[in-house]
């Protein structure tokens, strides 16, 4: 594993706890919904994506941190010291600025990387900080990443097909209702 490999878990890693503890603070503290839902999608993800890291870190004997660096931690705190719509809006722009880091640091291991499965962690984790990033750019709390909103949950079937039969099948007692209303009108 090359110094590249370990640079990159190690500070992927520290981001992703980072990002974690903002997102708490986040939940805690946002004055909006939207923000407090922005940092409980951050929380879910960046879970997600530490998990996968932690395994290929301990299978390479890389030594993680515990804790974010003492700058991301400096950072959060000048967030959290702040109340209300400041917070709100001093919290995003540190996501922001947080997120398009962390693109940089995988596009990085991607092009620099040495071992397969440390760049594949880059790679998978690149759309996940994108959506982040879009999020937190356009203002709105998308689905938890791997939770595919709309497509009816419990309610769908395991075939794919779903609740469209029973729909398609309501709608035409609905249509043959009415028309039988309607003729017996006309008796």
């Amino acid at each position: 594993m090359s110094e590249q490999d370990q640079a990159f878990l190690v500070a992927a890693h520290q981001n992703n706890l980072a990002e974690i503890a903002s997102g708490e603070a986040a939940v805690d503290q946002a004055s909006t919904e939207l923000v407090r839902a922005q940092g409980q999608i951050l929380i879910t993800d960046h879970t997600m994506l530490d998990e996968s890291l932690r395994q290929v870190a301990d299978a390479h004997g890389v030594q993680l941190p515990a804790e974010p660096t003492a700058e991301q931690q400096a950072q959060l705190a000048d967030v959290t010291a702040q109340q209300g719509a400041a917070f709100d809006q001093a919290w995003t722009q540190l996501q922001i600025a947080a997120h398009q880091a962390a693109l940089t640091l995988g596009e990085q291991e991607i092009q620099q990387g040495t071992a397969a499965d440390v760049i594949a962690l880059a790679e998978e984790a690149g759309p996940v900080i994108q959506k982040h990033l879009t999020m937190l750019q356009s203002g709105d709390a998308p689905a938890p990443h791997g939770v595919h909103a709309g497509m009816g949950g419990h309610a769908a079937s395991a075939d794919g097909v779903g609740m469209l039969p029973w729909v398609l099948a309501g709608c035409g007692l609905v249509v043959l209702a009415v028309s039988g209303a309607a003729l017996r009108r006309r008796a």
